[in-house]
């Protein structure tokens, strides 16, 4: 009698070939992340934007819960917030080379944000403001609403 021999071929991949696929895939991972990075980083507004926007949502908030007005004021090298203790988080500052502007409810022109003032009422209404971040590359506006203080999308 003849026995026959047949032979099974194994199903799935080995170790080594897993490993491989894998580190191929964190290696491009990590080239996608750092180059998204790259690109959040040219944004020269940014920061400052999402600033303004903090701040005017946290005196929105502290006028609320304290029951007194705040406000939020400009000069020339940022702003920051009166009626607050001086702290790390009650001022911040422009960048280099950074121009603001201001358009104020009903107002047709902008206007330098140096020296306006930006109240807070006892019950968190704010006058709705729009403020221009300006550099030599381009601008962003940033429209900010009367009840909440916070931005208009």
């Amino acid at each position: 009698m003849k026995t026959s021999r047949i032979r099974h071929r194994q199903q799935g991949f080995s170790m080594l070939e897993i490993v491989v696929v894998l580190s191929l895939m964190t290696i491009i991972m990590g080239i996608g992340f750092a180059s998204f990075n790259l690109l959040q980083d040219d944004d020269p507004f940014a920061k400052p934007a999402q600033e303004l926007v903090q701040m005017a949502k946290f005196a929105h908030q502290s006028a609320v819960l304290q029951h007194r007005g705040m406000t939020l004021a400009f000069d020339k090298e940022g702003f920051g917030l009166i009626g607050t203790t001086e702290g790390p988080g009650s001022r911040r500052t422009w960048p280099g080379g950074m121009k603001v502007s201001i358009l104020r409810y009903g107002a047709k022109i902008w206007e330098k944000a140096e020296g306006h003032r930006w109240p807070f009422g006892e019950q968190g209404i704010c006058e709705p403001i729009k403020v221009r971040l300006e550099t030599e590359t381009g601008f962003r506006e940033l429209a900010f609403h009367p009840l909440t203080g916070t931005l208009v999308e």
